[in-house]
């Protein structure tokens, strides 16, 4: 999933390169040490997981709310909210299965590389309040935003 991001990074750079300026000159080129942000790439209306940090590892992905993470269940240390614009954009990642327990929301284009060193906790009330969301997710839904 790496290579996936990195495509779609060096795909934005080259459209940004090729753009016009407001007076009809190209615009420069930019910087090839500078990656492109994530959400540069094109959404695909996917929840991507992956089991270390920085895409490393194992990885699941959804386009739908999912009760049991399963083979991904408190295992997941980088999570990236790819989904489209509009309605059901955001995602709740809950401590609980079946959506249950507290939660944290993952907007639209949000990217976590590391939840451990980003220290995200849970926030909304209810069972694992205040505990680290690395390594503790257990199912996600869609909502118009939270």
């Amino acid at each position: 999933m790496r290579t996936f991001r990195t495509v779609l990074a060096s795909l934005a750079v080259v459209a940004a390169a090729t753009m016009t300026g407001a007076e009809g000159q190209a615009a420069p080129p930019a910087s090839p040490a500078a990656p492109a942000p994530l959400w540069a790439a094109a959404p695909d209306g996917f929840l991507y997981a992956w089991e270390h940090a920085h895409a490393g590892g194992f990885h699941c992905r959804w386009d739908k709310e999912n009760a049991n993470w399963a083979g991904c269940r408190n295992r997941v240390s980088d999570v990236w909210n790819n989904g489209f614009p509009g309605r059901l954009e955001d995602v709740r990642l809950f401590y609980g299965l079946a959506m249950t327990g507290s939660w944290v929301c993952l907007q639209r284009g949000e990217s976590i590389p590391d939840l451990n060193a980003a220290g995200t906790v849970f926030t909304a009330p209810g069972r694992g309040r205040g505990e680290r969301v690395n390594d503790n997710v257990s199912s996600h839904d869609w909502v118009d935003a939270c």
